[in-house]
């Protein structure tokens, strides 16, 4: 059978809270502060991230009327990488208030199942929806008021329960796997500082030289949500790696992508081939031809080029603030035997993320039953 469905202001409604996060600027932060700052980079697609570290003071969260969040609130991010991306909140050893780019829901526990409310939000049928709900023309963002006209099943609460715990568990399988990618990305790293060394103290004493010296950068194209192709074959990037696909591509060979604007800036990601590359990020036009790709990637990432973004209103990064920053330049040789390391590790992670794209395929199906009452 088919579950009927309804809109999304139906759970709103019945939450204790439902709000937007809080505006907050740079003026109102402090580092010593005892209020955590969760910011629209922790909110991940079903994962709770926690990788920001900004603080404000108890007094200026109560000044501003900040909501302060609670374990269970589902947290739904109104700009991308991916529009309206949801995830539970965990609780936090310090109090903590989200931004304005963050929606929060508290459902009514005795009508909704928090999860359940995730689950649905997360899914391919009701993301398609908040794409075409999506307003902005250089970003999309979507509106509380839009979000609220999103449709989701309507299910009694013991079945949303029922429901919940079979893709729980298929997610939970999905997670270890995360894990496991996540640490052969820790193994690069520490092969990169092995071969190298910190970048910042240069213990090896190897050749420097600032990255405009080495590297030119432009501007990806525009290109919004509703405009990609989404059976396309070409995956789009933004300042946090693929955020869709499209039916026409920018460039025929790989690309190295740096985050332009706003909490992804100074992120680095390797396009692959045939892909496009969006007005939220740059890319590396020129580059020096003692530089290696995959040392490249490396070396950027690890200037963590994000410490050099404006931080008036939204961060931003452009070539002009990283041009000067330095990177140690290796021999090409100890570049080509890093690159030998490196494809060793791609070569277990490629086995890796085919498990993880089966598991990815089961939840999906999951996924779709569920909503289509069939699970």
């Amino acid at each position: 059978m088919r579950w009927p469905v309804a809109p999304l202001v139906d759970a709103m409604a019945s939450a204790r809270v439902f709000v937007d996060g809080d505006w907050v600027e740079s003026k109102d932060q402090d580092p010593e502060g005892d209020v955590r700052l969760v910011q629209l980079a922790d909110v991940g697609d079903g994962e709770y991230i926690d990788k920001s570290d900004r603080y404000l003071t108890n007094a200026k969260a109560l000044a501003l009327r900040c909501t302060f969040l609670e374990p269970g609130d589902v947290l739904v991010a109104r700009m991308p990488d991916p529009l309206g991306r949801a995830c539970i909140f965990p609780g936090a050893s310090k109090r903590c208030v989200t931004v304005v780019d963050v929606c929060i829901i508290r459902p009514d526990a005795q009508k909704h199942h928090a999860r359940w409310l995730m689950h649905c939000l997360n899914a391919p049928s009701c993301r398609n929806q908040i794409a075409g709900y999506a307003t902005g023309t250089t970003r999309s963002r979507i509106s509380r008021g839009n979000l609220g006209r999103v449709k989701i099943p309507s299910l009694p609460l013991s079945e949303q329960r029922r429901i919940v715990e079979i893709l729980d568990k298929s997610d939970a399988l999905r997670a270890k796997r995360r894990v496991a990618l996540a640490q052969l990305d820790t193994l690069t790293q520490s092969i990169f500082l092995d071969m190298f060394g910190d970048p910042a103290t240069n213990p090896k004493g190897i050749q420097k030289s600032p990255l405009g010296d080495l590297i030119r950068l432009k501007s990806g194209d525009f290109l919004p949500a509703s405009e990609m192709a989404p059976d396309g074959a070409y995956p789009v990037l933004g300042g946090n790696g693929i955020s869709g696909f499209h039916d026409r591509y920018m460039f025929e060979e790989p690309q190295i992508v740096i985050g332009r604007v706003g909490v992804y800036c100074g992120c680095v990601h390797a396009a692959p081939q045939k892909s496009w590359i969006t007005d939220n990020a740059l890319f590396v036009s020129e580059r020096d031809p003692a530089l290696r790709f995959e040392y490249l990637v490396h070396a950027l990432t690890h200037a963590r080029l994000n410490q050099y973004a404006s931080q008036s209103g939204q961060p931003l990064v452009s070539g002009s603030r990283i041009y000067p920053v330095e990177i140690v330049l290796p021999p090409e040789e100890l570049q080509i035997s890093f690159e030998e390391r490196i494809a060793g590790v791609k070569e277990v992670e490629r086995h890796c993320d085919a498990g993880r794209a089966s598991l990815d395929c089961l939840f999906a199906s999951l996924q779709h039953r569920a909503f289509r009452g069939e699970l």
